[in-house]
């Protein structure tokens, strides 16, 4: 099966160039290397539970500029819990944002929200921060 090698779609048979990057089909997929040089993280806390998608986008775009890995999970789908569309069905019941920060990085994730999200910040944590740790 030829493939894309811009988008990775699979196509059938036959087919020569991807309809969506007007680019020529391939045979095989290079290998994604990208990832070698990437350091990998064990033990991921759950840090926090926000609120809100607002703070959880605050918080996640604070982290990762000052290079703090840091993941958001989110309890809801796109169409939030109950699969339908509409503003009430996004707001995920309980606040389930979660922030997750590799445990190595703690301490740091912990002072930047403190800065971002101030009182709020020390409501949604999940952990106690012991500095020495």
């Amino acid at each position: 099966m030829p493939f894309c090698p811009n988008c990775q779609t699979e196509y059938n048979e036959g087919v020569e160039i991807c309809s969506d990057c007007e680019v020529a089909l391939v045979a095989n997929l290079p290998e994604n290397d990208s990832t070698e040089n990437e350091p990998t993280y064990k033990d991921w806390v759950h840090l926090a539970r926000l609120t809100s998608s607002e703070y959880a986008e605050m918080i996640l775009e604070v982290l990762r500029s000052k290079d703090i890995p840091s993941v958001i999970l989110s309890g809801t789908g796109h169409f939030g819990q109950t699969g339908q569309m509409g503003v009430s069905s996004f707001r995920p019941i309980g606040g389930t944002y979660s922030l997750m920060v590799p445990h190595e990085h703690i301490a740091d994730a912990d002072r930047e929200a403190a800065i971002v999200l101030g009182e709020e910040w020390e409501k949604a944590k999940l952990v106690d921060i012991d500095i020495d740790d």
